[in-house]
């Protein structure tokens, strides 16, 4: 058998080359950075900032760096300016931003970042486990005090069925 149709191999290469030539490889390092970013925010800012505010763009004002920030509220402007140090600090550490001078804000209606996490909510107590634990506590002669231990059992059996469903 000849080798004379053989095709030659391909030459595999990573998709971000090919991504960084269509964007160009400045704009394509800051998308990146952005992205790690926006995946680190909860991290970075906590929950409850990271839901009201988001990272936008990183840009270069001389020769440091302006990250700017999407918030909800101007409130939000004045709590993300208390903390800059602190946020400049985060984005090094976990994100390995250098020379990360300056954060600014702009006030976007519905900016944050949305958690990921599941909540979990409590489900039915069925009829039969209501009536055993009923039967369990018959035996209880004071009647506020049985109705007390029945609802805080139920409650109980809620939130251990409920964890069950979500792990």
């Amino acid at each position: 058998m000849t080798n004379r149709h053989k095709r030659p191999r391909s030459k595999l290469e990573p998709a971000q080359t090919g991504i960084a030539e269509i964007l160009g490889h400045d704009r394509f390092v800051e998308l990146s950075v952005i992205s790690k970013l926006r995946r680190q925010w909860h991290d970075i800012v906590g929950p409850m900032l990271a839901e009201r505010t988001e990272p936008i763009s990183i840009e270069k004002d001389g020769d440091v760096n302006c990250l700017f920030i999407a918030v909800d509220h101007p409130i939000m402007s004045t709590q993300i300016r208390f903390l800059r140090d602190d946020i400049r600090k985060a984005c090094f550490k976990r994100c390995r931003i250098e020379s990360l001078g300056k954060v600014r804000t702009r006030v976007q209606p519905e900016a944050g970042i949305k958690s990921e996490k599941k909540i979990v909510r409590p489900s039915k107590v069925t009829l039969i486990a209501k009536k055993q634990v009923a039967s369990e506590l018959k035996s209880i002669k004071d009647r506020n005090l049985r109705h007390a231990m029945f609802d805080a059992r139920v409650a109980q059996l809620k939130y251990f069925e409920s964890r069950e469903e979500y792990t």
